[in-house]
């Protein structure tokens, strides 16, 4: 009989609790990151420039990985929602940055954002088993 594999929630934010979901749920070697803004949490802040957003987006990410047991590395889908076209050349080149190397399954939106200061969210699916 196997055993049947336990499900992880991990939350980083008391923002989650607002909106009813976790920053990241973990099944057996699965780990499903939910969308992810670049919120500062040190600042208590959304910066302006896309740009910052995104670096900020990619360490909420590998907190989000690392508390999960997992590294960016394990990414193998990824979807970005950028809330303007006109922010795209300037997101491109910190995602080619984080995700050169790894080249998960992607998928880019243009939609508007919840908090209408947001200029990019990202998902990840990362999975580490064989």
């Amino acid at each position: 009989m196997t055993k049947k594999a336990t499900r992880k929630f991990i939350q980083l934010s008391e923002g989650e609790k607002n909106y009813a979901m976790s920053r990241a749920v973990v099944q057996g070697d699965w780990c499903f990151v939910s969308g992810t803004m670049g919120y500062d949490y040190k600042k208590q802040e959304l910066p302006e420039s896309a740009a910052q957003q995104t670096m900020n987006t990619f360490t909420n990410i590998r907190q989000a990985l690392d508390a999960a047991g997992f590294e960016l590395g394990h990414t193998i889908r990824v979807q970005y929602t950028v809330s303007d076209r006109k922010y795209v050349k300037e997101v491109l080149p910190i995602i080619k940055k984080h995700f050169d190397n790894i080249l998960p399954a992607a998928t880019m939106i243009i939609a508007d954002m919840v908090d209408p200061a947001g200029k990019i969210e990202i998902e990840v699916t990362a999975y580490k088993g064989t």
